[in-house]
């Protein structure tokens, strides 16, 4: 993976400064950990290029070995670890983030549900309600620190999951506020050394807008201004999914402007070639495991053939970002994680096409075939 040392990345002028009067109290749940202005102040990163190909993979880190035992909960995919898997547990972090590295991907999007008590309700698989989502962080750094020592490196972003925002109307000083402490506590509790971020820009997927009822461009400026003030001058890498494209319910039909835009979906619908998505979103196939009637969808993996098409279409965009959908999502069996189904065949596949994205390489995609596929 290359990477380049970045000296702290600040706008000409200085960092930006929030405009908006009086800060918004403090949500009552708001616990930011101690990576912040101005208890800490090395921010300097190593940094892709926005000119660099890049594979990512969104990671759900939800499960827990101990509770879906107890549950009867059932997928249709089995991790080859499914006895041990736990957000608690640093060694399957460790054992997820190595495999990752293996399969070419270069930066991980944890699929993050905010602070306890932000969204009151279990998100299952998990225990109870969104703990994992904080307790899972201390020893996935323990995971990364480990890689570290053995002169690996992976890179760490954040997927927002929205569906924690409740229907929020991100044009409010509030809502903003609300919605900024979410990535700020995220971001606060990793060393920066670990994050993920393009031109000295750490990278921020974000879900789908169901769950918000209005924003439009101040909702990122807000959190282009008090991600600077919080940590060093830096500015967020914002992906937006396609529903954020452009404001919602504000009156206006502009077209919003943030780093890049991705469309949710190719593990059941396949690539998007629409040319205003940054993103190269693939997946390897998808089922409403436990859902039935008219809203179910089922895709089919084809012994790997349905990944392989998104694989070739990805290198042959010419985008600089890939990401891949997902790499351990079981209830939806888009995961290309090592199982007892597949084993890695997956995690070859991806690193085959991995290299070629990386070198630009739509000559050999083309040419790129599995030669050992499983019914799948």
């Amino acid at each position: 993976m290359l990477c380049c040392t970045l000296v702290i990345a600040t706008t000409a002028a200085g960092p930006l400064r929030y405009q908006g009067g009086d800060t918004p109290a403090e949500p009552r749940w708001a616990q930011p950990g101690p990576y912040r202005s101005p208890d800490w102040s090395d921010f300097s990163l190593s940094t892709f290029r926005s000119d660099q190909p890049i594979v990512g993979t969104y990671f759900f880190y939800w499960f827990d070995a101990d509770t879906l035992r107890a549950s009867g909960e059932q997928f249709p995919l089995t991790p080859v670890d499914e006895q041990t898997q736990s957000f608690f547990s640093p060694a399957w972090y460790e054992k997820q983030f190595g495999d990752m590295l293996d399969a070419g991907i270069d930066f991980v999007l944890p699929d993050y549900w905010g602070e306890p008590g932000q969204y009151n309700r279990r998100v299952a698989p998990a225990p109870d309600r969104n703990l994992f989502a904080t307790e899972g962080i201390p020893p996935m750094v323990e995971a990364l620190q480990h890689l570290e020592q053995a002169g690996k490196s992976l890179k760490i972003g954040l997927f927002l999951d929205t569906s924690i925002l409740n229907d929020a109307d991100l044009t409010t000083e509030s809502e903003k506020q609300i919605f900024y402490a979410t990535i700020r506590d995220y971001f606060s509790r990793i060393p920066p050394r670990y994050w993920a971020a393009i031109d000295g820009r750490p990278i921020v997927f974000l879900y789908d807008a169901q769950r918000v009822s209005a924003f439009d461009q101040s909702t990122f400026d807000y959190v282009y201004a008090r991600f600077a003030e919080d940590f060093g001058g830096l500015q967020p890498w914002i992906v937006r999914e396609w529903q954020w494209y452009t404001a919602k319910n504000t009156g206006s039909n502009e077209v919003l402007r943030t780093a890049g835009l991705y469309n949710w979906g190719a593990a059941a619908f396949g690539f998007n070639p629409d040319t205003r998505f940054t993103v190269a979103e693939v997946g390897p196939g998808f089922t409403s495991f436990d859902e039935q009637g008219p809203n179910a969808v089922d895709t089919p993996r084809r012994g790997g053939a349905y990944y392989e098409d998104n694989l070739r279409l990805a290198v042959a965009s010419g985008r600089k970002i890939m990401a891949i959908e997902t790499w351990n999502e079981l209830d939806e069996g888009t995961g290309i994680l090592e199982t007892r189904e597949f084993g890695r065949q997956y995690i070859e596949l991806t690193r085959r096409y991995a290299d070629l994205f990386k070198r630009g390489d739509q000559a050999g995609s083309a040419g790129a075939s599995s030669k050992n596929r499983s019914s799948g």
